[in-house]
């Protein structure tokens, strides 16, 4: 039998991982996501491809002989990211410390090396694996040279012949390159002859041969349009050969010695701690005995075709992580197809006195969801899955689920708490979440499931659409085989299991445990309570406000045609943009035309727009544009949100998504209707008490975010504002010009408030100046004056900034933290941005932490007083209520009193309460 010999395309493989990845970093802050996924992947082409010899080809950054060929080549490709750059070294040193030769010559690209590794290879008597989907390389197939794209999620890396190349592309390897120069390559600038394309090059080389004879013979031979092509673009095509056709006489030594040496295993080691890889030291085999109790070891959570599953073929490297057993013995999944096992798997769950748990339903809505069947898993590599169409499932596992002492562990359990309640069962005694977790842990990076899996344990599972499907005819679970769920199922819940040990390790090196358990974890119950309660719209001030809307929209457009002086299509910025800045001729203020570019036309978005604001049809047309989404985000859209059983909007709200901690929410978004405009203040009218009998409480937190910075600036005169409860913006202005406060005038106080505000998000003299109206020298000095009166705001914003420098984070009151590591970059806009960043974090994420402890303390008093009052709400700084009238004066006092006293500062917090029949009126 001959011997083998895989090429891997390594720059490819890099950014396949680069783009695959969430934004991980190590301890020192470096980018690091793009190297988990390279050796995650590098490692399953090496299991999925055995060979006797291995060697990873590269790009280098020098320009090719292409490039010098012609200089537009590549010139359209985006630059590449810093994150990955920074990455590229480190991963070549990976290699070269597992031990992995690597190839690249100066002025050529990867894809010539791999191509004179194939023709040497075959003439060597090598079977050629090429690890690439790059269609170049289809060039160089062979019988005995295989062209291997890398595998994607359930699906193993392929090995395409010669009749698979035909197939896809229609013609035979050997003619690949004159095809390519037909068709050209807008990716790489490659020009190909215009009119041509896969299809029609296809045909012209079945009918001519070769891309010689076609450009001779073709413009006599063909008719119209592409003969005159194939005359004009003759050249185009016989330089885009050029450029297409890759080397295969480069001299690479002896191909026979690309055997993979020992791995140096002390500075393996170092490097996967440096660089934030010790969850893969075990699997290396390379873990100190400390390190192997801490990690998860992905071994028994692997699939057939997974990061870290060996290939069933012998392999005389056995992929990176030799020492695994294969994934398929260790994997241990189980179908409940009847009761007697059934009521086996609760023995085992209560005897682990805990458990993983997941659900599988029919939509990602867990209001409307239905329930398909429930995951369970105890320990990595084991898990079950019972279908609800097991009769009386639910029944028999509901004493399990509500058992307070029987601790429940899941991806997203306020999802599964839903889902659950809605099948009669309240979930109780949750007590590990591992997207809460993860959140605490990297909270500028993504939090679910399959990049988690894949980040912490190097397992790509099964992706949703495998089983699926996409667009119209995607399946719902309910419609998959059962035993296809199961696998699925039981690799979620076994992925979860194997998450909770590295993520407590961590909570705990990051020191936010206390914040974890005490206010993370205990507010997703209360958030799913406030979720399935839900609000109440009146689906007739709706319709009203619709018409209404709907007739002013219609003048407004009408004013903007008139104004243009024909009528067009307000919503197309084609068709916009020459109205405004040729045929109007435009200008802002100071006289200035110059407008911005896109690839197709004018910029006609809002902040260019708001450029020109006192021309009456670019005023016209923002508010024609704000009517229209208010319309069409609210108005319209929230009589289509009531749910049909309760009545209600049953809103979503994120712990995972803000960085700095601040609840979202979605489906839809009831946090983001505007206050301040008449329209916005009408569609909260809208929102109305669930019954007779009932009205709203809002309590919103007065100044929170100044509040904050009183006590952690220190500041004598802003903590002593606060204490007198003195208008802070008066007073403010006030020391500023060295007047009392009654002499400070209105537009005095408007600038002090602006700055006031401002300051936590990098407000500088021009922006201050655009917002008050002031000159940039008077903006500029105004903020110096500012700084002068409140010298201990002045030192803090220092000081926090430096701080953040040096460790790369910045933390809020509770400890809950947000890495910047970009304010290392040596770009100054982004170095600018990232001290916003650093300033505004420690603030908004303190305030955010001490509106949870007041939701906390109040969905906590509520219950145990037996009041019938409602949390329904939570918008920032603010909270909403629905209470009954006979609880109104024991309910203010309570939400008043705990609100109040969520947290000690330096400076009291004041809380705002109003009452109303509607959200408008109560705010």
């Amino acid at each position: 039998m001959s011997q083998s010999l895989l090429v891997i395309d390594g720059t490819a493989l890099a950014f396949r991982a680069f783009f695959a990845m969430p934004d991980l970093s190590d301890d020192q802050g470096r980018p690091s996501g793009a190297l988990h996924g390279f050796l995650g992947s590098l490692n399953r082409v090496i299991s999925e491809l055995p060979a006797d010899l291995i060697v990873v080809a590269w790009d280098r950054p020098e320009p090719t002989f292409r490039h010098k060929m012609d200089p537009q080549y590549k010139a359209n490709r985006d630059e590449l990211d810093d994150d990955l750059r920074v990455q590229f070294p480190w991963m070549r040193e990976m290699v070269d410390l597992l031990g992995l030769p690597s190839l690249d010559r100066v002025g050529f690209e990867a894809d010539d090396v791999m191509a004179t590794l194939a023709v040497q290879g075959e003439k060597a008597g090598l079977e050629v694996y090429l690890c690439s989907s790059d269609k170049d390389l289809a060039q160089v197939v062979t019988n005995k040279v295989w062209q291997c794209p890398p595998g994607k999620g359930a699906e193993p890396a392929r090995k395409l012949g010669p009749k698979d190349i035909q197939e896809k592309f229609g013609v035979p390897p050997k003619s690949m390159k004159d095809w390519q120069a037909l068709v050209g390559d807008s990716s790489d600038n490659i020009p190909g002859v215009k009119g041509v394309g896969p299809k029609r090059a296809t045909g012209l080389l079945e009918k001519y041969g070769d891309l010689d004879t076609i450009l001779a013979e073709g413009p006599q031979q063909e008719k119209g349009k592409l003969a005159e092509n194939l005359a004009e673009f003759a050249s185009e095509a016989r330089r885009s050969l050029e450029l297409v056709t890759l080397i295969t006489d480069l001299d690479l030594g002896d191909i026979l010695q690309l055997k993979p040496s020992p791995r140096n295993e002390d500075l393996l080691r170092e490097f996967f701690k440096q660089h934030g890889l010790r969850s893969h030291l075990a699997k290396l085999g390379l873990a100190d005995e400390e390190e192997s109790q801490d990690t998860v070891s992905g071994s028994s959570g692997s699939r057939a075709g997974s990061a870290t599953t060996p290939s069933s073929s012998p392999s005389p490297v056995g992929g990176l992580f030799a020492d695994q057993k294969p994934a398929q013995s260790n994997r241990n999944y189980h179908l409940v197809e009847n009761k007697a096992d059934l009521s086996k798997l609760i023995k085992k769950l209560k005897a682990a006195k805990g458990f993983t748990f997941d659900t599988e339903t029919t939509s990602v809505n867990p209001q409307r969801a239905k329930l398909v069947g429930m995951s369970f898993a105890i320990k990595p590599g084991e898990a079950w899955y019972v279908p609800v169409q097991l009769k009386g499932a639910v029944e028999m596992l509901r004493p399990l689920l509500e058992d307070p002492k029987l601790g429940k562990r899941g991806q997203n359990l306020k999802y599964d708490h839903h889902v659950m309640r809605h099948h009669g069962v309240i979930m109780q005694g949750i007590d590990f979440d591992t997207m809460l977790a993860h959140f605490l842990i990297a909270p500028n990076e993504r939090h679910n499931l399959d990049d988690l899996s894949m980040a912490y344990l190097q397992i790509e599972k099964i992706p949703t659409k495998t089983l699926l499907g996409t667009g119209k005819n995607a399946l719902t679970m309910d419609q998959v085989p059962v035993s296809e769920v199961c696998e699925y199922a039981c690799e979620d819940a076994d992925c979860t299991l194997q998450l909770i040990e590295p993520m407590q390790k961590q909570l705990e090196e990051v020191q936010a445990q206390k914040l974890y358990f005490e206010i993370e974890l205990p507010l997703l119950e209360v958030l799913a309570r406030m979720e399935a309660e839900g609000i109440r719209v009146d689906p007739v001030r709706l319709r009203e406000m619709a018409v209404h809307m709907q007739k002013r929209q219609a003048e407004l457009e009408e004013l903007v045609h008139h104004s243009a002086g024909t009528p067009f299509n307000l919503n197309s910025p084609k068709q916009l943009g020459p109205i405004l800045f040729e045929k109007l001729c435009i200008q802002n203020e100071a006289g200035i035309k110059k407008v911005g570019r896109t690839k197709t036309g004018y910029k006609t978005d809002a902040a260019t727009l708001e450029k020109y604001l006192g021309i009456p049809i670019v005023d016209d047309l923002l508010e024609y544009r704000r009517l229209s989404k208010l319309l069409s985000t609210y108005v319209v859209a929230l009589p289509n949100r009531i749910h049909p059983e309760t009545g209600r909007i049953h809103t979503s709200f994120n712990q995972a998504v803000a960085a700095t901690g601040r609840l979202s929410s979605s489906d839809p978004n009831l946090q983001n209707i505007p206050i301040r405009s008449e329209d916005g203040r009408a569609i909260r009218r809208a929102f109305v008490p669930r019954a007779e009998g009932w009205e709203f409480l809002a309590a919103d937190y007065s100044q929170v975010e100044l509040r904050l910075v009183a006590h952690l600036s220190q500041d004598p005169a802003l903590i002593a504002a606060f204490k007198e409860d003195a208008d802070i913006h008066a007073r403010t202005a006030a020391l500023i010009f060295g007047l009392t406060q009654e002499e400070v005038t209105s537009d005095l106080r408007s600038r002090a408030k602006a700055i006031n505000f401002g300051i936590l998000y990098g407000m500088g003299p021009q922006r201050l100046a655009q917002e008050t109206g002031v000159s940039f020298s008077e903006a500029r000095q105004f903020i110096q004056q500012y700084f002068d009166a409140l010298p201990g705001v002045r030192a803090w914003l220092d000081q926090t900034i430096e701080q953040a420098k040096k460790t790369g984070e910045v933390r809020t009151l509770l400890g809950r933290r947000r890495p910047v590591p970009e304010l290392q970059s040596a770009d100054r806009r982004v170095r600018s941005n990232a001290e916003n960043v650093a300033v505004n974090s420690p603030v908004q994420g303190s305030a955010a932490d001490i509106i949870k402890i007041a939701m906390l303390r109040l969905d906590q008093r509520l219950q145990k007083e037996g009041l019938q009052a409602k949390m329904i709400l939570q918008v920032h700084d603010e909270l909403v209520f629905d209470v009954p009238k006979d609880e109104k004066e024991r309910v203010e006092a309570i939400v008043r009193e705990e609100m109040e006293n969520a947290y000690p500062l330096d400076v009291p917090l004041k809380v705002d309460i109003g009452w109303g029949m509607d959200w408008a009126e109560a705010h």
